[in-house]
């Protein structure tokens, strides 16, 4: 299949009419549409999926396609049509697909009338004709059409073919991936024979209708059988598509768990880190709780009670004194704590306190009057000696105040310290970790092995639940066949069912040999096209669904690796060419059947999407070579690497021009 040309007109922000003539050169085989973000790189590749299958799909949602200017420029009563038109080349034939919607303006509003498709084909001779001219009812001829469109290229292979890079994320995760495989890589057929020949049990089916065939005689018996076979058979297709649906959720969760068990063992590192910034953060708590009391206490002690904070204001004052009053020359012969008042009181009543008599002019006497000389208010050296007694208390009293206000503002430091230490550990941890909470990935995975187990008993129970209908068919087959089986007619129909059973065996096995090699050479082609995009050391396994992985060897085994949306990007594109290359070769695992396939073109936007330039370049060279024709909608940054190695190659270019936000003009 190769794309000519692709004519418009009034497609969104395509105005009037143009024509793009792509390369069809084998050797120059790529075209290249240059064009920024907002320019219309997607609109283009729409473009196909509109006229093909009569669907676009845009980001704003609007099935609207008629260009903006030229509906606001309508009158009432006039009409305009979007219109595109793609000429496609497929098996020697030349197919001119048009699509085409004509907007009606009346009482000032713009709407569409349901859109045409139309289908000229020139053959291998130049003979001329349109699709469905020679078929009677309107219904038949769209089918006919429709049908025509999936031959060339069936819907579900599209998205392969057309490919928007910035809005699918992984064309292997898609759940129809196998049927369009089977479709692209010519298994379809066998496929279908094989379901086409049906069996006994499937009374639509070629043998089915064989059985169903088989004379009775008007023997109740006989038929009840082959009904109750039916309705068996019916349950049974039933079963098979629950089961199918119960495989898809099993399958569903059963990804999931792998996902979250393996965040969690690969979070066992920064589980362990989490752990001490948790312990860390919990004696910070505790710290900073004993440093607020201590803190409280310490106001408590300076400011609380006035009668000590004296203390702490006096306490290097008193130091000074005492320094100073210890150097001082006085005599200090009085008695510390006598004063004048006390002796003139012993003299006044006329004895001393250790019992002696004092009366004026006995020796008792003449010493008291001797100690006035030393005491106060006489002697100021006697009051510096009581003073100098009174301040060193004072001072014990007062230093022991201080020590205490130190030691309590040294364990405010030594706390402020190691919360400061802990703050900085656990920024530092931060800075390893990220803040994952795996409270929520372990309730998920706990949830998810609960549904899981709940498929699982689903499935068991529906598998025993086929295994019963699957006797029961047995058993009345044995009743039908054994009233049937009398007649000469019905011996002949057996036999033919017997011959159409045997090939549909030989088909079906045919059918799982090839798939089989098919689905290790694809593997093998898509490594081989990986390792050519992909500057690392990673391997692709593709399941028995054509669903795509990527492995990578941790000590000696195989691990699933994580993926970035550059790699996700290569993945693609390996994926892609390797299925683009073999639909180019005609695989086949020996003569008996030849399995009919067809090259098929790629249109790409923006391809190089995430990728780096490094991988814009392998992209680059490898499309071209494994692909009958290339399309490429890119933007200018892309292509710069894109460029040098594949120019060579370029048959066509264009360039967007945009115009304003509804005009886009191709160049």
């Amino acid at each position: 299949m190769l794309i000519k040309s692709l004519k418009y007109k009034n497609f969104r922000q395509y105005k009037d009419e143009n024509v793009v003539e792509f390369s069809v050169d084998p050797n120059r085989n790529v075209t290249i549409i240059l064009g920024n973000n907002t320019f219309g790189k997607t609109t283009l590749l729409q473009m196909f999926n509109w006229c093909l299958y009569d669907h676009a799909n845009f980001n704003d949602n609007k099935t609207f396609l008629l260009n903006y200017d030229t509906s606001s420029n309508m009158f009432d009563g006039e009409n305009e049509d979007v219109l595109v038109e793609i000429v496609i080349i497929q098996d020697g034939y030349e197919y001119t697909i048009t699509r085409k919607q004509t907007y009606y303006k009346n009482n000032g509003k713009v709407t569409p009338d349901k859109s045409k498709l139309n289908i000229k084909y020139k053959d291998k001779n130049g003979n001329t004709g349109f699709v469905g001219e020679n078929v009677s009812g309107s219904m038949s001829v769209e089918k006919e059409k429709e049908s025509v469109i999936n031959l060339i290229l069936p819907e579900g292979l599209s998205g392969y073919f057309f490919f928007d890079t910035e809005r699918v994320n992984n064309v292997s995760t898609k759940k129809d991936v196998t049927e369009s495989v089977k479709g692209l890589l010519g298994l379809e057929a066998l496929d279908n024979a094989v379901k086409h020949l049906g069996s006994r049990e499937a009374k639509t089916s070629v043998i089915g209708k064989f059985y169903t065939a088989l004379s009775t005689d008007n023997s109740d018996k006989a038929d009840d059988a082959l009904q109750l076979i039916h309705e068996n058979e019916e349950k049974r297709i039933r079963i098979a598509k629950d089961l199918e649906s119960i495989q898809e959720q099993i399958d569903y969760f059963e990804n999931r768990r792998e996902v979250l068990e393996k965040k969690l063992r690969e979070s066992a590192e920064t589980r362990a880190l989490q752990k001490q910034k948790e312990n860390l953060e919990k004696q910070v708590k505790s710290e900073q709780k004993s440093l607020d009391e201590q803190r409280n206490e310490l106001l408590k002690s300076f400011g609380g009670e006035l009668s000590k904070t004296r203390y702490f204001f006096a306490e290097p004052l008193i130091e000074r004194a005492f320094k100073y009053l210890e150097h001082a020359k006085v005599d200090d012969k009085g008695v510390y704590g006598v004063n004048a008042q006390t002796i003139a009181e012993i003299i006044k009543q006329g004895h001393c306190i250790c019992g002696c008599e004092v009366k004026e002019g006995n020796e008792a006497f003449l010493h008291l009057m001797e100690e006035l000389k030393y005491v106060p208010p006489e002697s100021i050296g006697t009051t510096i000696k009581n003073y100098k007694k009174a301040i060193k208390q004072y001072g014990r009293m007062a230093a022991g105040y201080v020590e205490g206000l130190d030691s309590k503002i040294k364990a405010i430091s030594r706390s402020s310290d190691r919360i400061d230490e802990w703050q900085e550990e656990i920024t530092a941890i931060s800075a390893k970790i990220s803040d994952t909470n795996f409270a929520p990935i372990e309730e998920e995975l706990s949830d998810v092995k609960a549904r899981l187990k709940d498929e699982e008993d689903k499935k068991l129970s529906k598998i025993r639940e086929d295994d019963d209908c699957k006797r029961n068919v047995e058993k009345y087959k044995n009743i039908y066949e054994r009233l049937t089986s009398s007649s000469a007619k019905n011996r002949e129909i057996l036999r033919y069912i017997a011959y159409a059973e045997k090939i549909s065996e030989w088909i079906a096995q045919t059918y799982q040999e090839k798939e089989q090699k098919i689905r290790v050479e694809l593997e093998e082609r898509v490594n081989e096209i990986f390792a050519e995009m992909y500057s690392g050391h990673r391997t692709v396994r593709i399941n028995d669904k054509y669903q795509v992985s990527l492995i990578t060897m941790v000590n000696g085994k195989e691990q699933r690796t994580g993926e970035s949306e550059g790699l996700i990007r290569v993945k693609n594109f390996a994926f892609i060419a390797g299925l683009v290359q073999m639909a180019k070769e005609q695989i086949s695992s020996d003569d008996s059947i030849d399995l009919k396939t067809e090259p098929y073109p790629l249109v790409l936007d923006a391809p190089f999407s995430n990728a780096d330039e490094e991988h814009v370049k392998n992209i680059s060279r490898k499309l071209p070579e494994v692909a009958e024709q290339v399309i490429m909608f890119v933007m200018e940054k892309d292509w710069k690497y894109a460029k040098p190695v594949v120019m060579d190659r370029v048959g066509a270019q264009y360039n967007l021009e945009k115009i304003n936000e509804y005009y886009t003009r191709l160049v």
